[in-house]
């Protein structure tokens, strides 16, 4: 299964102790995945899709424990999902009456009459608004493999929904976004510790763990690269200021012979060509008496500067 996938099951899997989560978890969920409708005379029908038969089971169960209604479960393979079976639990016109008025997603000023967000009444408490997070992330949620990018979301199919789901993270002090994609509203997070804290708020804990190992990973790996880069660069810079300096000395040799320069610098030259790979600190180390990477430089400065004077005589 993808990454996604085990953070939906785990989630599924989940437990739910209290009546007031378990409403504001299935209000969430009906109200994210476009499953009300009006059936006319006063009369809705209720039903709740999922391609995952954990979701759809966790539903099956909520609805009997803590609402007393039982729905009926079924499979249903279309086309559309490219012959993969799609879960749908389904209710009677008297029990889904039942559980809409036990949600509270009926409104008489909303148009037909359904609610397009969770009422007020089922997020008072703070374990139920995160109860409201997890309905709406089964309903429309994913998120990418962490090894190839830091990204979840929660689709819905009502702008004013999305804006409800992106108020409730905000809450949680989530700085979600929000977008149109394809006729639906998408509320995101990019950040790996949003990510994460989202996670945890929602129960996917297992989740966290991996997600958090391949981040520290990718952390370490990034570390090494980063010091390979900066090593390489750094030898590239030694290889170019050796060639020069190789240079430089050759063209004294030419011009004057190195026979003829200051003990002192006579001996690095030599030592320059003799050891083109050394760095200045090993230069340093085999002149007699030996010297540090500060007085190497600075003879090495004097030999570029007698350069300079022979060729501008």
């Amino acid at each position: 299964m993808s990454f996604s996938s085990d953070v939906r099951e785990e989630l599924a899997r989940s437990i739910v102790d209290k009546d007031c989560c378990a409403h504001a978890e299935m209000a969430g969920m009906a109200l994210s995945c476009g499953a009300l409708s009006f059936r006319g005379a006063g009369r809705y029908q209720l039903s709740i899709g999922s391609e995952s038969a954990a979701v759809a089971r966790r539903y099956f169960l909520m609805v009997k424990e803590h609402l007393g209604v039982t729905g009926e479960l079924r499979s249903v393979k279309t086309d559309r999902l490219g012959g993969k079976a799609r879960y749908m639990l389904t209710f009677s016109d008297e029990d889904a009456n039942a559980l809409m008025a036990a949600l509270k997603l009926y409104s008489k000023s909303a148009p037909l009459g359904i609610r397009r967000t969770p009422h007020s009444d089922l997020l008072r408490k703070s374990c139920c608004r995160v109860a409201a997070l997890r309905g709406v992330y089964l309903a429309g949620g994913s998120i990418n493999n962490p090894e190839h990018a830091y990204h979840i979301e929660i689709a819905v199919s009502d702008e004013e929904m999305a804006h409800s789901v992106v108020k409730l993270m905000e809450g949680f002090g989530l700085p979600a976004r929000m977008n149109e994609r394809k006729r639906q509203y998408v509320a995101y997070l990019k950040d790996g510790e949003h990510i994460v804290t989202f996670l945890t708020l929602l129960g996917a804990h297992k989740a966290v763990l991996a997600f958090e190992n391949v981040r520290v990973l990718k952390g370490v790996r990034n570390e090494v690269n980063r010091q390979v880069n900066c090593d390489n660069n750094n030898l590239e810079k030694t290889v170019e200021a050796a060639t020069r300096q190789i240079s430089i000395i050759e063209w004294i040799d030419r011009k004057q012979g190195l026979d003829l320069l200051p003990p002192q610098l006579e001996m690095l030259a030599r030592l320059r060509l003799q050891y083109p790979d050394a760095s200045f600190t090993e230069l340093g180390g085999m002149l007699d008496p030996p010297l540090g990477k500060s007085g190497v430089s600075a003879r090495m400065r004097k030999l570029e500067a007698l350069a300079e004077d022979l060729a501008n005589p």
